[in-house]
């Protein structure tokens, strides 16, 4: 008899990042992004929680309907891209002017391109 864990909708892991306190995950169906830890900054996109420590779904940096391509997270912020390598949502403190944010994007972005998740 199979259990929850063995159902058709099981979700594998497309794509991972590691922000300062907070793992930013997506979902195989590239539409569910999965995030858990230090959530203080809002960086989980979710609602106000301070520390988050079982992985819950992220209404903030999820899609709907439009395919995510990869994650980024780094310090207080979490990023979704799409296959050009823009940036489809945001949570967090994640202004271009904050030292590095830039920087880091960058690195996602050359990432997501170079492990064929653009693809």
């Amino acid at each position: 008899k199979p259990t929850s864990l063995q159902s058709s909708s099981r979700r594998w892991i497309r794509d991972v990042s590691l922000g300062g306190d907070h793992t930013v995950i997506l979902s195989s169906n590239k539409k569910d992004v999965i995030v858990f830890g230090k959530g203080g900054e809002k960086q989980l996109g979710l609602s106000s929680k301070p520390w988050v420590s079982s992985p819950a779904k992220s209404k903030v940096l999820s899609s709907p309907t439009a395919d995510i391509s990869a994650v980024c997270a780094f310090r207080n912020c979490s990023m979704t891209l799409d296959a050009r390598g823009e940036v489809m949502s945001r949570a967090g403190k994640c202004s271009m002017e904050l030292k590095g944010i830039a920087k880091a994007l960058d690195v996602c972005r050359k990432r997501a391109q170079k492990t064929g998740l653009n693809s």
